[in-house]
């Protein structure tokens, strides 16, 4: 077990302040969300940037029990599977998450996420604007509004990336800076 001592001396070395990774639910995003925003607290960030990392941590977290591929109920509860990391470095927090999806979707989303990084602040403004009016206007579980929603509050423009692990699903990692 002496190895997981070094892990979480890394971990500290590289800036992690928390990090999840299995099982993710609504339960604990809330659980973990309290003790999130208190360490933020403790580390005498604004209230603003703790509102900012609070809200895509919540956003990451939702993406993952969303449209985690590998989700499942587990005790009652609807949970998706994946990891999900929030550091400061350089003065900037990121929230970082991943989780398995079917290759069908990677286009599309690839699409999206290039379209969001290549908006400044003012359209990021627009299009979440003409988003949300179309989601009301919809059954829709939300049309990328919480990517629209990241976007807007990150510092730099999100970062992703898709790792191919077969011909039928790939591992979908997002990072955002604040």
């Amino acid at each position: 077990m002496e190895g997981l001592y070094k892990y979480q001396k890394e971990l500290k070395k590289r800036g992690i302040i928390l990090t999840l990774c299995g099982p993710i639910s609504h339960e604990v995003i809330q659980s973990v969300g309290t003790i999130l925003r208190a360490k933020l607290s403790d580390e005498n960030a604004s209230t603003g940037l703790i509102l900012k990392v609070f809200s895509v941590f919540v956003e990451q977290a939702e993406n993952i029990i969303r449209y985690s591929i590998s989700d499942r109920h587990l005790l009652e509860t609807y949970v998706g599977f994946g990891i999900l990391v929030v550091g400061h470095e350089d003065n900037e927090f990121f929230i970082t998450c991943g989780n398995k999806i079917e290759n069908s979707k990677v286009s599309e989303l690839e699409a999206n996420l290039i379209k969001l990084q290549n908006m400044d602040k003012d359209e990021l403004k627009r299009y979440y604007k003409k988003k949300r009016k179309e989601v009301s206007n919809s059954n829709s579980k939300g049309a990328g509004i919480g990517f629209i929603e990241m976007a807007r509050k990150a510092s730099k423009p999100i970062e992703f990336m898709f790792e191919k692990i077969d011909d039928n699903y790939s591992f979908f990692t997002v990072n955002v800076v604040i």
